[in-house]
């Protein structure tokens, strides 16, 4: 027997990532609405526990392509380079204006 889709659980962010959404309503955000957020925010500052629950709800090609699609503006320098080494992500979008920004902030 199939299950309606507008019946079908939907998959809840563990509590203890609430710390990184502070302007967020943590209850009401969900976790497909709120990927690229959610995403980012657990690569750059989650807990291993939290990095787990974030590849089992999204699958590893999904963080992958968000690391290749929004990592070079969104995560660290740090943890851009972390992830992507650990994906195997040799492409990735870096808008000009996004490469300039980086480049002045280094020169402060």
């Amino acid at each position: 027997m199939k299950v309606p889709a507008s019946e079908m659980k939907q998959p809840v962010m563990p509590s203890d990532t609430a710390w990184l959404f502070p302007e967020y309503a943590f209850a009401a955000m969900d976790v497909q609405t709120h990927r690229g957020v959610i995403i980012e925010r657990v690569l750059e500052r989650g807990s291993w526990e939290q990095l787990r629950w974030l590849f089992a709800t999204y699958g590893e090609a999904a963080v992958a392509d968000w690391v290749a699609r929004h990592g070079f503006r969104l995560l660290s320098k740090r943890s851009f380079a972390l992830w992507r080494l650990v994906l195997e992500v040799e492409n990735y979008h870096a808008p000009d204006w996004a490469i300039a920004a980086k480049q002045l902030s280094e020169s402060w």
